[in-house]
């Protein structure tokens, strides 16, 4: 299969594509969230959390093996989990005490205190650490400069059928899809939203959507004087029509949003507050204030600026000026670390678990590049991180979307939606809610295109 990989905005680049690209065919995990952010089994066959809630026990399944040929087992898991665990939990790595073999086939992890976030860190890519990436996906990648990976024929849950995946760069969407189109390339590894519209109509191409787990955020900068006041910040929340958002600027390509958690997240209360498109709540807060008006930071990509000149449109209806602003990402970093910024509109990680939300926007985080959000946050996202049952999780969830609420460090906005392109020569199975990727080993060219390259 010839998969093009494209720039999907101007900040990205054909080896970050390539390398993206190769950790999703080559590496996995332990356990993998669906989308409604409950785990399921990968690497490992089961998992028991104890009484106490201060230890993990994990089954692995049998015959797995790295792409060098080595086993996945317990001594291979104490030696290279501490690590992979370090680099993906960061500030949270310290709630592990320890790691350690339980028998032939499951290993434990051992934990202070009660800590939920421990169980969603064993989606954490498991490889063997250095310059190559060995794995245990079913594709092996390159281990030189070449652009081709190969089937792993060991692969526990059976070879894949297409035997090379050979990737190509391009400098646009539109280039790779031209070539699409002259059947120079069969898959088209990622579309955006601008590109989706054109490609659905194609009668010889496959569009298969799935949301990712980032939104669209304007994020506050909490020192700021015009947006220092929480009421004012919760006025501005009111004031806007995410709906809008989505059909006008992401041009029906969204889901709207309205907090850091999706809304089929397991833990989430369906009855939480959340915020809606209400008028008189916008401009009932404001009225005897002086005239509301603050900056928007955000880098140079075309979706981007639809969305922040929509927002500035729906914003100018109740009488609040926002300034945009463009800025290249590296200028994006400097202000938010230096404090000179109002707001920030970009595309945050919200997902599928809370783990990820707590690094953005806990205080105490690195990832926390913006200094967002405040110490009501800090607390509920705290309460999420040490729950010591299910029913005590939910409930400091339910804390959390209230803090969002009562002190908003921001306007949650749209979670993006991105495409695969395939060509009808592949016959694809797709799992519903997942990205079709997930199936790779299982795809394989249709009768039609086997009986062509057999006549050829």
């Amino acid at each position: 299969m010839r998969i093009g990989v494209a720039q999907v905005s101007p900040t990205d680049s054909p080896i970050r594509g390539f390398r993206q690209l190769s950790q999703i065919y080559s590496v996995e995990s332990f356990l993998r969230p669906n989308e409604e952010g409950r785990l399921q089994p990968l690497l490992a066959e089961s998992w028991k959390v104890s009484g106490d809630g201060r230890s993990l026990q994990v089954r692995l399944r049998r015959g797995v093996r790295f792409h060098d040929g080595s086993p996945v087992d317990p001594a291979a898991v104490t030696e290279i989990l501490p690590r992979a665990l370090k680099d993906f939990m960061g500030p949270v790595y310290p709630d592990i005490q320890g790691i350690s073999a339980i028998d032939a086939d499951t290993f434990e992890v051992r934990f202070g205190t009660s800590s939920p976030f421990v169980l969603e860190a064993m989606e954490a890519p498991f490889r063997k650490p250095g310059p190559t990436i060995v794995g245990t996906g079913p594709y092996v990648a390159p281990t030189n400069s070449t652009t081709e990976m190969r089937a792993f024929r060991e692969y526990y849950l059976g070879a894949p059928v297409i035997d090379r995946l050979v990737v190509s760069n391009y400098p646009s969407v539109r280039a790779a899809w031209a070539d699409m189109l002259r059947e120079r390339i069969d898959m088209l590894f990622e579309v955006g939203t601008d590109a989706l519209d054109s490609m659905m109509g194609s009668n010889n191409i496959s569009v298969f959507t799935f949301t990712r787990h980032y939104q669209y955020t304007l994020a506050f900068n909490p020192k700021s004087q015009a947006l220092r006041s929480s009421e004012v910040r919760r006025a501005l929340n009111w004031a806007i029509d995410r709906a809008g958002i989505v059909r006008n600027a992401l041009k029906d390509h969204g889901v709207a949003s309205s907090g850091p958690l999706a809304a089929s997240y397991w833990a989430l209360d369906p009855s939480a507050p959340r915020f809606e498109y209400d008028v008189e709540r916008a401009t009932t807060p404001l009225k005897g204030r002086p005239p509301l008006r603050f900056t928007c930071l955000f880098s140079p990509d075309t979706v981007t600026e639809r969305v922040a000149l929509e927002l500035r449109r729906q914003l100018q209806k109740v009488g609040i000026e926002m300034a945009v602003e463009e800025v290249s990402q590296d200028q994006v970093i400097q202000r938010s670390a230096s404090g000179q910024y109002d707001a920030m509109l970009f595309e945050l990680i919200s997902g599928p678990t809370l783990f990820r939300p707590y690094l953005v926007w806990h205080s105490g985080s690195p990832l926390n590049f913006g200094g967002f959000g405040n110490m009501a946050i800090d607390g509920a996202l705290d309460r999420v991180r040490y729950a010591a049952s299910e029913a005590e999780y939910r409930g400091a969830v339910l804390d959390l979307q209230k803090a969002f609420i009562d002190d908003p460090p921001g306007i949650f906005l749209a979670w993006t939606v991105r495409a695969r392109a395939v060509s009808k020569r592949f016959d694809v199975p797709a799992e519903e809610g997942r990205d079709v990727l997930s199936t790779i080993r299982l795809w394989k060219p249709t009768a039609a295109a086997a009986d062509h390259a057999a006549r050829n």
